[in-house]
């Protein structure tokens, strides 16, 4: 995942393109040693809409509104958004 300035703001993502995101955002947490982020991201392919959504609210919720971490809670607030494509 580019983690850049800018970033393409979608509300119609697939469950292929949300667990790609999920998987660019676990990456990025891991690598900037945010354990307990990217744990609440992993395996989370087959989880229930409401399950990812406990699971994405709690990874905001770790980080906290921190400006170092303002992209990636972008792009986790986008994938929240989403969920409700998941039926």
């Amino acid at each position: 995942m580019s983690f850049d300035s800018t970033m393409k703001f979608r509300t119609n993502m697939n469950r292929a393109e949300i667990d790609a995101m999920l998987a660019d955002c676990r990456n990025f947490a891991a690598a900037a040693d945010l354990a307990g982020v990217a744990k609440l991201l992993t395996g989370t392919e087959t989880l229930t809409r409401a399950d990812l959504e406990a699971r994405i609210n709690g990874a905001l919720e770790q980080l906290g509104g921190k400006d170092d971490y303002a992209l990636l809670i972008d792009k986790l607030d986008m994938l929240l958004m989403n969920t409700p494509n998941l039926g």
